[in-house]
């Protein structure tokens, strides 16, 4: 009877650590590794410099040109040998730098993501997918550090107690991006997007250490296509500097 016992005892104890038990999510790293120069382009680049790395999770771009339509740019489409799906993102974290002194005021430099969809140049449909985590292009002019949903009104600059960050004087943060689906309630069928900003030891943004909490929009209806994440120095409105650099380090994906 003991041995009975022990043993159903053993079988009760492993179904329940295996029930109850929950599986950590997902992280990778995406590498910035692809070339899509029908994106300079869409931008209205005259000459376009792509700039590859092969560190996952980091990228730097460097603008080699004084020259107004001079472009730099890197994009990433894989993380973990695996497309970027929307449906699967939970969380992008990354550390962004760009040293005092290197840029204009007028620098248009942008961390992005869109669809990607497989095709070149991707599936940009007027921004209603388009998350802009980091753009120099605020609402008060080209060059302030903001966060915003495809170029809408509600970009949202980064401040300092002196005012608005500016690509000339450079910034140093950490970035947290989470994307949820709203399931009930008025806004059901759609993503919640939130971008928040955090001194850059810290390793995520939340309402604990947030510096500005960015960005928030009830986002487009679900949709789970492959997104491409962009980092660029668009020089086509102003010209831009040579020298400016624009490095993005250990950005992870969380997936749900």
């Amino acid at each position: 009877m003991h041995r009975v016992a022990l043993v159903l005892l053993c079988a009760v104890i492993s179904f329940t650590l295996q029930t109850t038990s929950t599986a950590s999510p997902t992280t990778c790293k995406p590498l910035f590794n692809h070339q899509d120069d029908k994106v300079a382009q869409n931008n209205r680049c005259i000459q376009s410099e792509f700039q590859a790395s092969n560190t996952p999770g980091s990228a730097m771009i460097e603008m080699n040109s004084n020259a107004q339509g001079a472009c730099v740019y890197t994009t990433a489409i894989q993380c973990g040998n695996e497309d970027i799906l929307m449906g699967d993102i939970a969380a992008i974290d990354f550390e962004i730098s760009v040293p005092p002194g290197k840029c204009r005021p007028t620098e248009w430099m942008a961390v992005f993501m869109f669809p990607w969809c497989g095709l070149a140049g991707g599936c940009w449909d007027g921004g209603e997918r388009e998350v802009d985590f980091v753009e120099t292009k605020g609402p008060n002019g080209p060059g302030g550090f903001s966060s915003n949903w495809g170029e809408r009104p509600k970009q949202v600059e980064w401040l300092k107690q002196s005012g608005a960050l500016t690509a000339d004087t450079g910034t140093s943060q950490h970035i947290t991006f989470t994307s949820s689906q709203i399931l009930s309630g008025h806004n059901s069928g759609t993503y919640q997007w939130d971008i928040r900003v955090c001194d850059a030891s810290e390793t995520k943004c939340d309402s604990s250490n947030q510096l500005w909490h960015a960005y928030r929009e009830t986002g487009p209806i679900f949709f789970n296509t492959s997104m491409m994440i962009v980092i660029d120095n668009w020089g086509v409105n102003h010209p831009p500097k040579e020298g400016c650099t624009l490095e993005v380090r250990d950005m992870v994906i969380t997936k749900h």
